[in-house]
């Protein structure tokens, strides 16, 4: 008891002291208005030593210091900012796309023919071996009095074991996109089989002509009726096809 008695005392005299060094005037006398200064014995005009006086200078600063951080606290710019945290988008068709590429520079790349598909020319790359015999994917199209036709998309798979496939899922840079491809041809050829399709596409395949055509990475899975699927990545000279092909198209009004 006598400890916390002497502890009191201790904390109150050096209370009054720093009352008295921030309150006093510059002649060092005390003119602070607290109860423990107006009962002082002195009456407010107790003359402060060099060292108090150094206290009250020391005092002074700390709290110049302090009110100036929380002046700049106070007039910090506390406005919630909004950040674009979206990241890159799925492919999609753009109907009014304008494609740079020279149209006569495409038209060079590809070959003509009388089409079997309808239409009376037909436009496939000069790179693309359209034998069933040869694993491949594709892009064509024909045109009628130089108008596109739909652009057909065309799987060709060529192995000794059958997937039995009937639907495909595309990876496109990470966006996946699912296709039911329509009358697929399944022939034996020895110990070899053909799985093969041509198909015409429309407005609910689009998304994935627009993605071939404009992305950097690809892969398609073959899923198969048996619970097999295969997996296929493109080439940079495949992605190359469907880029090329698919300009052509749009540049001549192809739309789907």
């Amino acid at each position: 008891m006598k400890k916390f008695i002497y502890l009191s005392a201790f904390m109150l005299t050096i209370v009054n002291l720093s009352c008295a060094s921030l309150f006093s005037t510059a002649n060092g006398v005390c003119s602070c208005t607290c109860a423990a200064c107006i009962n002082c014995t002195g009456k407010h005009h107790v003359t402060l030593s060099p060292e108090q006086l150094a206290i009250q200078d020391s005092l002074r600063a700390v709290k110049s210091m302090r009110d100036a951080e929380l002046d700049s606290l106070l007039n910090m710019d506390y406005t919630i900012v909004h950040y674009d945290a979206s990241g890159p988008e799925p492919y999609k068709w753009e109907p009014n796309e304008v494609i740079s590429t020279p149209q006569d520079s495409l038209m060079a790349l590809f070959r003509t023919a009388t089409p079997t598909t309808g239409g009376d020319t037909e436009f496939i790359l000069k790179g693309i071996n359209t034998n069933t015999k040869v694993n491949d994917i594709y892009f064509y199209f024909n045109t009628t009095n130089g108008v596109p036709e739909p652009l057909r998309f065309v799987v060709h798979f060529y192995a000794d074991d059958p997937i039995n496939f009937n639907k495909m899922r595309f990876n496109l840079d990470g966006f996946y996109y699912d296709y039911t491809p329509t009358g697929i041809k399944r022939t034996n050829d020895g110990k070899f089989y053909c799985e093969n399709f041509d198909n015409a596409m429309d407005e609910q395949s689009r998304d994935i002509v627009a993605g071939l055509a404009h992305c950097e990475y690809a892969d398609v899975l073959l899923i198969s009726e048996r619970g097999v699927n295969h997996r296929i990545f493109f080439s940079e000279k495949q992605l190359k096809h469907f880029k090329e092909t698919y300009q052509l198209y749009r540049k001549m009004g192809g739309e789907l």
